[in-house]
């Protein structure tokens, strides 16, 4: 051999620990939803804008644009919905589609996990086959479902056990004394269901690797180069698991977890790599610390590594998202309320939209009654959740039509409301002082008339009050023009836009608009509440520009340009090709570190 090729292979040897072993790499990645990989390809470009990960993206990528097929990386990808009832197994070459897949384990999703630039660094780094072996569910946790085989049965911590035994008729989140022992049998039938799945699935790939890597030689064999564990947003969240966010066990469960992966494979010094949540960025700093403590062992000393994944938080993404929902809170609030549960004349956002009539809405005057089911198949037990469409009373089926006589209803202005709405956690906004009050019954109907001269406007909303936890049917000119039937009950106004075939029912002269609703059950008194008022608003083009303009100051260009590297929610990453990019990376370069 020339002294040059000799100093060639001398390097290689030096900067590629693994060039020259014969057998088959084969890495195992396993976890909940993050190790699925929740990014859409769509948010590729958003990792070529920063200096710091462009270079990854080349690396991604085709000349053309177009993902980047590894020819030395196959997958076989074990994964299904939450319970696991319909798993299926992904196979090919390693290319991006290998994240979350949704109901069809075996199609291409469309996203990426950490696997993507896991095998992307791998194969760069050993220029050989490899085969990635990925195992991932969303919402799993460790202490249950993953939970391993020798950390013994699930058992309440003392601190919960103590509180339990405090409530033995049960209390919110508390089983009754009699449902324990059904709770602790659940509980014990999930145990592990996860871990075996992983386990098997590894197993019956290794039994015939040459059915997923072509490329494997049976003579060679293959060598279980490292495992990747990502998981973790379970029980960061379980209370009851860890109380007082004190997560000791899970460092216990973790140390565990990692002797029995190495014991049932067979391969007692396998390389380890603990992927630390990094959801939040640098907060949850014990839970953190808990996931990565088993690195610290003496016994995993030098094949443990843990890899924090906070590093990759996007700071842009997190404030953009946030401004979002400023901004599209002020969008869906079309006043906003005085401590007093009036309107607040100074509010910044209120000038733009006009009212559509003569009369002002606060002077406009409202026909209404209300009513009981009285129907065996209308009637419904006191709950939190019960708007429904009833049998109304004969004659009144047509209310909501514009030529019906609501002449012996009660009159007054709204809002119309009953009850006192105290100590509210979102607003601290006390209601009670009603223009109107709502009658005994149930259910309100309600409705109003006004002349309209002007329908000049660019667009048309319903600005509403709502207190309800249920829901209430808008009716226009004798036409269901919008139904709320959702969870919230935040005293203010809402904004409704209409759509171009609602915009049509209004007409200039004499309109009508009508509501269904019904009233409120406090669960912890017998005092009822609500509260209703409605009214039509337009916009022009010109002042919709002012408004648009104005709220830039809230959601400004730079955040929608970094919400193109989102596609969904904070505790998915933002679903951002650029975070899980980096995070396959730096697992595939710890486990290398390991191997020198």
């Amino acid at each position: 051999m020339k002294p040059t090729a000799i100093l060639t292979a001398a390097l290689l040897c030096v900067l590629s620990p693994f060039s020259f072993a014969k057998p088959l790499k084969v890495f195992i990645l396993a976890g909940q939803s993050n190790m699925e990989g929740h990014a859409k390809i769509e948010t590729f470009d958003y990792i070529g804008k920063d200096p710091l990960t462009a270079p990854i993206l080349k690396e991604m990528r085709n000349p053309d644009g177009t993902p980047r097929v590894c020819d030395k990386v196959w997958m076989s990808y074990l994964t299904g919905p939450y319970d696991g009832s319909a798993n299926g197994e992904g196979l090919g070459k390693l290319t991006a589609g290998f994240g979350e897949r949704g109901n069809n384990p075996t199609k291409d999703g469309g996203k990426i996990g950490p696997e993507f630039t896991f095998g992307i660094t791998m194969e760069k780094e050993l220029n050989e086959p490899i085969l990635i072996i990925k195992t991932a569910w969303g919402g799993r946790s460790l202490n249950t479902e993953f939970r391993p085989p020798s950390a013994g049965q699930y058992k309440l911590p003392k601190e919960i056990q103590d509180q339990w035994d405090k409530y033995p008729q049960g209390a919110h989140g508390i089983p009754k004394l009699e449902d324990r022992k059904a709770w602790q049998d659940k509980k014990d039938a999930a145990s592990g269901v996860f871990y075996r799945m992983m386990v098997e699935h590894v197993k019956k790939v290794l039994a015939d690797p040459k059915r997923v890597c072509p490329a494997y030689d049976s003579k060679e064999g293959y060598e279980l180069a490292g495992f990747v564990w990502f998981q973790g947003f379970n029980d960061l969240v379980d209370g009851t698991t860890y109380p007082n966010r004190n997560y000791d066990e899970y460092s216990r469960l973790m140390a565990h977890f990692i002797r029995d992966v190495r014991k049932d494979l067979s391969a007692p010094k396998m390389p380890f790599v603990i992927g630390v949540l990094g959801v939040d960025g640098e907060k949850n700093v014990n839970f953190r610390k808990a996931m990565a403590a088993p690195a610290d062992m003496p016994e995993f000393k030098g094949n443990v590594v843990a890899v924090d994944s906070a590093p990759f938080w996007d700071h842009d993404i997190a404030a953009a998202l946030e401004n979002q929902d400023k901004h599209n809170k002020i969008l869906a609030t079309a006043y906003t309320l005085k401590k007093d549960g009036t309107l607040d004349p100074e509010g910044k956002w209120n000038g733009y939209w006009k009212p559509v009539g003569k009369a002002r809405p606060e002077e406009q005057i409202w026909r209404f009654t209300t009513i009981d089911a009285t129907e065996k198949k209308d009637l419904m037990e006191k709950s939190d959740r019960r708007f429904r469409d009833i049998k109304l009373p004969a004659g009144m089926e047509k209310w909501f039509m514009p030529d019906f006589d609501d002449s012996k209803w009660a009159s007054g202005k709204a809002p119309i409301g009953k009850g006192v709405l105290k100590n509210w956690a979102h607003s601290g906004i006390v209601l009670g002082n009603f223009p109107s009050t709502w009658g005994e019954g149930e259910f309100l109907l309600m409705r109003t008339t006004f002349e309209v001269e002007d329908l000049s406007y660019d667009s048309y909303r319903i600005a509403g009050l709502a207190l309800r936890r249920q829901g209430f049917h808008i009716y226009l000119n004798g036409q269901k023009i919008h139904t709320t039937n959702s969870s919230a009950d935040v005293p203010r106004y809402g904004s409704i836009v209409l759509k171009k075939d609602q915009i049509q029912l209004l007409k200039k002269g004499k309109n009508v608009v009508a509501a269904y609703s019904n009233d409120l059950y406090d669960l912890n008194s017998s005092e009822n509440y609500a509260a209703i008022d409605l009214r039509i608003e337009g916009i022009t083009k010109a002042d919709q520009e002012k408004f648009d303009l104005a709220l830039e100051e809230v959601f400004s260009p730079k955040d929608r340009e970094a919400l193109k590297g989102a596609s969904n929610g904070g505790y998915h990453y933002f679903g951002s090709a650029k975070i899980f990019a980096q995070m396959g990376k730096a697992f595939a370069e710890a486990l290398v570190n390991l191997k020198k």
